[in-house]
């Protein structure tokens, strides 16, 4: 009786751990099929993806060439760089990275290619690129998390984690190549098979695809050019938009969509805090407060010439995912 139920434990405990650890090993298989993941063997395997321990700052770099589709390029081009510390493995990876003004050392020549990458490096990398720059104003390095968890790229199970472990960094990847460039309704994926970098037929057996946001859709005439917006605190259905620059308070309207229902619905808007500029007549605020229901949501801010009806839309921000 003893050994059977210690049978069924180890097959418990077994069936447990495939079981958690398959949403990883799938994102893993995605990114090995496409070419932009490798691991310790010919073959892939769970135990060459090495998902369980972190990531390495050569890894990081690797992996980081590979979603920019440079990974040929930095092959050829063999640029130099003046670090004694990266392995030959990721040395051209490394010197593309650097030639390009993308990475840095952490003196002139040690590039800590074995220390473990955080995950606040690697979503700053991912949001580059995606095309977000820190240096435009974009986000900023010391948010990068809370900015990459706003716009899809990250959930909240990766939020709270300071060091990136490889199974994270592969969920990361995915959901990169699911996510539209900046200012764009182009999928980072799409932008990759344009490039040859893999093929459709490879992405489409990946399950990847163009989409575009119903929001994109319905306001796909108006230029965008109001500020950049973020959720800077969501609580129940209360969520919380900031802006990185004021924004004029009149005739501001917030829209939003969900997966379970693509219509465009307007949400209840509350105002944040409105101040005014000496000899100026209009209003100002960097935050507003909107009740929106469910969790699988996109939001676009939109700016018009009434407080009243939908008409003469002046201007739209960035799709914002919750």
């Amino acid at each position: 009786m003893k050994k059977a139920l210690a049978l069924f434990l180890a097959l418990f405990l077994c069936c447990s751990t495939v079981s958690a650890q398959s949403p990883d090993l799938a994102a893993a298989k995605t990114l090995y099929d496409l070419g932009l993941l490798k691991g310790s063997k010919d073959e892939f395997s769970a135990d060459a993806m090495e998902l369980n321990r972190t990531a390495t700052r050569a890894e990081l770099s690797v992996t980081v060439t590979r979603m920019l589709g440079k990974d040929e390029k930095a092959r050829y081009q063999q640029n130099a760089h003046p670090f004694t510390d990266v392995p030959a493995w990721a040395s051209d990876y490394v010197g593309w990275l650097y030639e390009n003004y993308l990475v840095n050392g952490n003196s002139d020549t040690y590039f800590g290619a074995e220390e473990t990458a955080s995950v606040q490096q690697f979503c700053a990398m991912m949001l580059r690129v995606l095309g977000y720059s820190d240096a435009d104003g974009d986000f900023d390095y010391a948010t990068a998390k809370t900015y990459a968890l706003s716009i899809g790229l990250i959930d909240s199970s990766i939020l709270e984690k300071t060091d990136l472990y490889r199974s994270d960094m592969v969920q990361i990847c995915v959901n990169a190549l699911n996510l539209p460039l900046k200012n764009a309704n182009r999928l980072l994926s799409t932008k990759l098979m344009d490039e040859r970098v893999f093929s459709s037929e490879a992405a489409a057996r990946a399950g990847l695809g163009e989409r575009q946001s119903p929001l994109a859709a319905f306001f796909a005439s108006v230029d965008q050019n109001l500020p950049k917006a973020r959720v800077s605190s969501h609580a129940g259905n209360r969520i919380t938009l900031a802006f990185n620059e004021d924004l004029e308070e009149y005739g501001v309207r917030v829209f939003y969509t969900s997966a379970d229902s693509p219509t465009v619905t307007e949400a209840p808007v509350k105002k944040g805090k409105i101040h005014y500029y000496p000899n100026g007549a209009a209003g100002y605020m960097t935050t507003l407060t909107v009740t929106i229901p469910g969790e699988d949501i996109e939001l676009i801010v939109v700016k018009t010439s009434s407080e009243g009806a939908l008409y003469n839309v002046l201007g739209k921000s960035n799709i914002v995912k919750l």
